[in-house]
């Protein structure tokens, strides 16, 4: 197998990550146009148990195996790594076991109990398939980045957009007469059928093109090892599978807390559910959708960082951080602008909800900071502190859900102080992360390089805001009036860069580039 450099993993999981963006955001494009917010609405309602039932059933193992089979593969240990394979099946499979058995004879209780509309119950019961399918594949999503081969897994995310975006509209269409919950489902199951294809390559591609196939994995003689194995691994899992599954709770919990105190402010379930599914269906895509480079790069970081700790190369660890950092920074400052300035027509373009445009252009400036948080995340993961990652995620969500009641009822801001909410979280993360790395390499990346990263990008916003302005002027349509204004907002903003050479381009190629 062909190992790549951090440069190489970022560039294609970045590739994959942009082409996914794209058709996920088709997808909700999609599913605003033939389901309406009230049906994403209830989609949102049992979304949050994906991120839950990944949790629990994979144990957080997918970024323990990615950064105990990086320290096996540079100590040449293979007998380790076919060992790490075994364990993680094992844990995940029977987990994987037990949690679908059990939500099949629970489902209807465990609706009753905790899904605050009982139509979502039918997209509950479609999200069971997804448990044994996410056991099998996070194992092997950790095994390729382990081995610094992101070329599977950017392939494999490809291959379930494109799936899920055709059984979409199939399923909803077909289902859509039966009932707005039917419908509902339909979208969810088109999602567990996009992961079982994408789960059908990874495994297609571990028994074909990699040495190691299950078969051959013949490790019963080092069993004596296999525990030793064990407690590394869950080193690193057990405190992502307490992040993860505090978040998950946490997004399992917000639906019924935010419709619950939403409830008190006089608003009906229908209005609730389709501000909810503004927010978290709209909104929130926006914000995310140009996260797909954090997301590279986190994937990437990962093993890198877990290599060059290994060898004790410190020096290279902390470049590698501030690169990746200034690098996604790059990409969240003119997103964010672009957002803020743009909302309205931005909205209207793409869901014909300008209704929303308040609650994105409260939240597009503080999300900046998320550009920041998952690079972090993954450095202090790669360097051994995913206790304290746990730590710092966990927190700020606590926090973040005791706000919801006073923000948006005691305040008196209703879905408003939903959005408040997370903001206090997103920044109160990045804070933590921040100072948990500089307590372990120093100072990651200087703020003089931040603060003039984000002027340039307000000097460019700017002048983005005085085109758009101006085209009004003419017989322009404000979709293409906007669009033009944000080309040359872009446009004026790499500019500005190159020009003050804010990015040495040449530093971040030579470090992203090491293997």
């Amino acid at each position: 197998m062909r190992k790549q450099s951090l440069l190489q993993g970022a560039f294609v999981l970045t590739a994959a990550a942009l082409i996914t963006k794209i058709l996920g955001f088709a997808t909700t494009i999609l599913q605003s146009r033939i389901l309406g917010a009230e049906a994403i609405g209830l989609q949102m309602m049992v979304t949050p148990y994906i991120s839950l039932l990944m949790t629990v059933t994979t144990l957080g193992l997918p970024v323990a195996i990615s950064k105990a089979v990086a320290e096996a593969e540079t100590r040449g240990n293979e007998a380790k790594i076919k060992r790490i394979l075994l364990v993680s099946l094992t844990l995940t499979c029977s987990t994987a076991l037990i949690l679908t058995l059990g939500l099949l004879y629970f489902g209807r209780a465990f609706s009753e109990a905790f899904l605050a509309d009982q139509r979502a119950y039918y997209s509950l019961m479609a999200l069971i398939p997804v448990i044994p399918i996410l056991a099998l594949s996070g194992v092997l999503r950790g095994y390729f980045q382990g081995r610094q081969n992101m070329n599977p897994l950017a392939i494999s995310q490809v291959i379930e957009q494109v799936i899920r975006i055709v059984l979409l509209y199939v399923l909803v269409q077909v289902l859509a007469e039966r009932g707005i919950e039917y419908a509902a489902a339909g979208g969810v199951l088109a999602s567990v059928l996009g992961e079982f294809a994408a789960l059908l390559y990874l495994g297609f591609q571990f028994r074909t093109g990699d040495r190691y196939r299950v078969e051959n994995l013949k490790v019963l003689r080092g069993l004596v090892h296999t525990k030793v194995d064990f407690i590394e691994l869950m080193r690193t899992g057990l405190p992502q599978t307490g992040n993860q599954f505090f978040r998950s709770l946490l997004r399992v919990i917000q639906p019924t807390l935010i419709t619950r105190s939403l409830l008190k402010t006089g608003l009906t379930a229908s209005a609730i559910a389709e501000q909810f599914g503004m927010l978290t269906g709209y909104v929130y895509p926006l914000l995310f959708f140009p996260g797909f480079i954090n997301y590279s790069l986190a994937v990437a970081l990962v093993p890198a960082i877990s290599e060059a700790a290994s060898r004790k190369r410190f020096g290279l660890v902390n470049r590698r951080v501030s690169h990746a950092v200034r690098i996604s920074l790059l990409v969240g400052v003119p997103s964010s602008i672009i957002l803020y300035v743009f909302a309205d027509q931005i909205l209207t373009l793409f869901y014909r909800a300008p209704e929303a445009a308040g609650l994105l252009k409260l939240t597009a400036p503080f999300y900046l900071f998320q550009y920041f948080h998952s690079p972090m995340h993954s450095s202090l993961v790669g360097l051994g502190h995913a206790s304290t990652a746990m730590f710092n995620n966990i927190v700020p969500r606590c926090i973040s859900l005791a706000l919801i009641y006073p923000f948006s009822v005691s305040l008196g801001m209703g879905i408003y102080g939903v959005a408040a909410a997370s903001i206090v979280a997103v920044i109160m993360e990045t804070i933590l992360h921040y100072a948990a790395l500089y307590r372990s390499i120093g100072s990651c990346f200087q703020f003089k390089d931040v603060a003039k990263i984000i002027g340039l990008g307000i000097i460019a916003g700017a002048f983005g805001k005085f085109t758009f302005d101006t085209l009004l002027m003419y017989p322009v349509s404000l979709q293409l009036a906007a669009l033009i204004a944000i080309l040359v907002l872009l446009f004026i903003y790499f500019a500005l860069i190159f020009i003050t050479n804010t990015v040495r381009w040449s530093a971040v190629w030579i470090t992203l580039k090491r293997r």
